[in-house]
């Protein structure tokens, strides 16, 4: 799977062989006309649909359009870091202001809180959704990265689309996130999912007759797919969706150490990371593992685990706490429908750390994976402050999950009986 795609260096020898080959055309000439021709061959392509069922498959190709036709990343950033910060920034400037959320403040057995945000959709939508009972009406749950929130561009984006297709969103801000001081000694982490189990369980109370599914970003999709991996058909979820996930934690961390990404992107982070540490230090300055002065020191996010989430959720390492993290070491134990879509280029999930063999051996799981798109980017071919990719096949995926999931899920019944049945005879 990995060879379908070129990696940044493999591009650059891709266009100095070309340039070498066009002497005589003028400099700018030249160099537009390689790079476009290299974006034609290389760049625009039909998404990658991997899945261990064939009806799942037909079911996503059939109900996802954008499945099934060439992604055309914004033509004037394609390559990944310049994609990632483009597209990021011009969503959080065009957006403008997030939703007009409604409140809920969920309180924790330690004495912490969790806020949850909710966009709530009243009334029939154009898309002539048949739910007017609010009581029954579908929920999408959506879990930000790792520093992101209720008011980040790409959840608010998210949040709306839910809206748009007349479903009710709700954001689960991660403890101490949002402007929000912690009231116990407890923050987050991509391994521990009891916060997210108290989540579903709230939103089934509140609302016990409508589907739930939810979606998760980077670190919120690490989050849910270990939540799906470890509950089972037990986990609340009729659905999920993880966008921009690192499979392999350590191959992703390793990845943002390399000089130029750790300039870019590691640092920012692990200043957002120790930004919320030094508001809510109080609550941790008596834990007796945590050296905070030590920890708000830290300026990458492989210090800051190894210096405080380890330690704050009992890790003996941050080996261990790493390779309990990993998704794609809990592949095969996913039981509930999951769409996971990665771009071949995001440097936070390297290619050849994506589990293609293993996702092909369960049919619970589709993997998306386009050329470019670097991590949560997903542009629109010419402006990135129009619906990307993401947005796309996220609004379609919720509405084949509400709308006709259980068209999937009675054909995967039918399959397993006549399996059976051909066994018992």
């Amino acid at each position: 799977m990995a060879a379908e795609f070129l990696s940044d260096s493999q591009l650059r020898s891709w266009l100095s062989i070309q340039w070498e080959n066009w002497p005589s055309f003028p400099l700018v000439v030249g160099v537009a006309l390689t790079v476009a021709t290299y974006y034609v061959k290389c760049v625009a392509k039909k998404p990658l649909l991997i899945t261990g069922s064939s009806r799942c498959a037909d079911f996503l190709q059939r109900r996802c359009p954008v499945l099934v036709q060439e992604y055309y990343p914004t033509v004037w950033c394609f390559t990944s870091r310049a994609h990632t910060l483009i597209c990021g920034i011009i969503r959080d400037l065009a957006d403008g202001k997030p939703p007009s959320y409604q409140q809920d403040i969920l309180h924790t057995p330690d004495g912490g809180e969790i806020h949850l945000d909710w966009l709530e959709h009243h009334g029939d939508s154009h898309h002539g959704n048949h739910h007017q009972d609010n009581k029954t009406r579908p929920t999408v749950l959506i879990m930000p990265g790792l520093t992101g929130n209720s008011g980040s561009a790409y959840v608010a984006r998210l949040a709306r689309g839910a809206h748009k297709q007349g479903y009710r969103g709700v954001v689960f801000n991660n403890r101490g996130t949002n402007g929000v001081e912690l009231k116990s000694a407890r923050s987050y982490c991509a391994a521990n999912t009891d916060d997210l189990h108290l989540v579903v369980s709230h939103v089934k109370t509140l609302y016990p007759d409508a589907p739930l599914m939810a979606v998760g970003v980077s670190l919120g999709g690490i989050i849910l797919f270990n939540y799906v991996a470890k509950f089972g058909k037990d986990c609340g979820l009729v659905a999920a969706m993880v966008v921009s996930v690192s499979w392999n934690v350590f191959e992703g961390t390793r990845s943002l150490e390399e000089t130029v990404n750790k300039l870019v992107f590691n640092r920012y982070l692990a200043k957002g990371l120790t930004s919320n540490l030094r508001r809510n230090r109080v609550v941790f300055d008596q834990h007796a593992s945590i050296d905070v002065d030590h920890a708000l020191e830290a300026s990458t996010i492989g210090e800051f685990d190894e210096r405080f989430t380890a330690k704050a959720f009992g890790y003996e390492s941050l080996q261990h706490y790493y390779t309990d993290a990993s998704p794609h070491r809990k592949v095969p134990n996913i039981q509930t429908p999951i769409l996971c879509l990665n771009a071949a280029d995001d440097i936070f999930s390297p290619l050849d750390s994506i589990p293609f063999e293993e996702v092909e051996k369960n049919q619970n799981i589709a993997l998306v994976v386009t050329s470019h798109g670097g991590h949560i980017g997903f542009g629109d071919w010419l402006f990135p402050s129009r619906e990307s990719f993401m947005d796309k096949l996220y609004q379609q995926y919720v509405e084949a999950v509400f709308k006709y999931g259980q068209e999937l899920a009675k054909e995967e019944e039918e399959k397993r009986v006549d399996e059976m049945k051909q066994v018992q005879e």
